[in-house]
């Protein structure tokens, strides 16, 4: 009597390549473990700092970690390489920002913390969730007297280097000589020229206040002249100019003359005479 349906019963061939393929593992995977990755997590709340040193920061998040074995790295505190890890980024951010700015810092964190990250060296990788910024009212307060300190000495600065501007400019453009300050008089002062006129001495009192320069030794002078005449020399160049001039006025001036120019312009005693010759 034949079957209604057809025999599909293997070979001998086959039967024996069913049995070779269920004693040998298709691939490393068959007979290897891989542990199933854990995940952990865990609250914490810490002050932060922020730019101004004293001024914290108070921020609560949940830590969430796993551990991945595959790695081959281990460590023995993983919750705490965990928690120290994030708040390392956390640190990173809020001591940059200002106390003020704690609302929008609680987004940039919240934002920054939630990407997953290994932690260097372990088989920890670590994030945070839930990131919730808050400030003390009397730091808050402190912060913004802060702010004013600052924002008072921008000021105070801006017009100092405004004051400076001035006097560089009426030094250096003005109180040149006395044409040139009758000038600048004559435009402030509606071109009043018996005015200026009856000015004239005072105005070359100023400019000979203005351009008074304080005396220099003689040996300041001389070195200062020659390196005006050769402006493109190097400082080795200048050094040597310096040594040629005391050998110089140690034959035509002494020793003296020489060892005061040594002293007065920073060369080592003895130096102009370093080479043996006088």
């Amino acid at each position: 009597m034949s079957r209604p349906w057809p025999d599909f019963r293997p070979g001998p061939l086959g039967t024996v390549k069913a049995w070779w393929r269920r004693r040998v593992p298709k691939s490393a995977e068959d007979f290897t473990f891989v542990p199933p990755a854990s995940s952990h997590q865990q609250e914490f709340e810490t002050p932060l700092p922020s730019a101004v040193y004293g001024l914290d920061f108070q921020v609560k998040f949940t830590v969430v970690w796993r551990l991945d074995l595959a790695t081959g790295l281990r460590h023995n505190s993983p919750r705490s390489a965990a928690i120290h890890h994030v708040l390392q980024r956390a640190k990173e951010v809020s001591g940059k920002a200002m106390l003020v700015h704690h609302a929008a810092l609680q987004h940039q964190l919240g934002d920054e913390l939630a990407t997953e990250r290994q932690v260097p060296g372990t088989h920890v990788w670590a994030r945070a969730e839930q990131v919730k910024v808050s400030v003390v009212d009397e730091d808050l307060e402190m912060a913004r007297k802060h702010i004013e300190l600052l924002r008072n000495s921008t000021f105070k600065l801006a017009e100092r280097d405004i004051e400076r501007a001035e006097i560089r400019y009426l030094r250096d453009e003005v109180l040149t000589d006395v044409g040139t300050a009758t000038i600048w008089w004559l435009q402030r002062n509606g071109y009043q020229v018996e005015a200026a006129v009856k000015l004239a001495d005072h105005l070359a009192e100023l400019v000979r206040i203005a351009q008074h320069q304080p005396s220099k030794h003689w040996a300041e002078s001389l070195v200062s002249s020659v390196e005006k005449a050769l402006p493109e020399l190097e400082d080795q160049h200048r050094k040597d100019l310096k040594q040629h001039l005391a050998k110089a006025l140690s034959v035509y001036g002494g020793a003296r003359v020489a060892a005061e120019f040594a002293d007065q312009i920073g060369l080592p005693a003895g130096e102009p005479h370093s080479n043996g010759h006088v």
